[in-house]
């Protein structure tokens, strides 16, 4: 399993159009091949700020699967015009701790 950890600033005056297109969008992401589940979460001391939480069982499901989808064109197409800046990924694994 790994975790796609994006940052995600939008325009503050756009944050309820936001959020109702990626709740929209979201359909989109959960039939994508390989998708676990996914989280939003808002900040709360800058408006604007947001980090989405996506599992997928490999990062080639993520990576060279659903990026390079036509799934991917139209999912950035509902969000990419009320964001400020370009989303900032990483991938992360889960590192055993007991």
């Amino acid at each position: 399993m790994v975790l796609e950890v994006t940052a995600i600033t939008v325009r503050p005056e756009e944050c309820n159009a936001f959020e109702s297109r990626f709740r929209r969008a979201s359909g989109i992401l959960t039939r994508a091949p390989g998708y676990l589940r996914h989280e939003l979460h808002k900040c709360v001391e800058t408006d604007g700020k947001y980090l989405m939480l996506v599992q997928w069982q490999s990062i080639s499901h993520h990576s060279a699967g659903f990026r390079r989808s036509p799934a991917y064109a139209r999912w950035r197409e509902q969000l990419e015009p009320l964001l400020d800046a370009e989303p900032q990924t990483e991938h992360y694994v889960s590192i055993r701790v007991r």
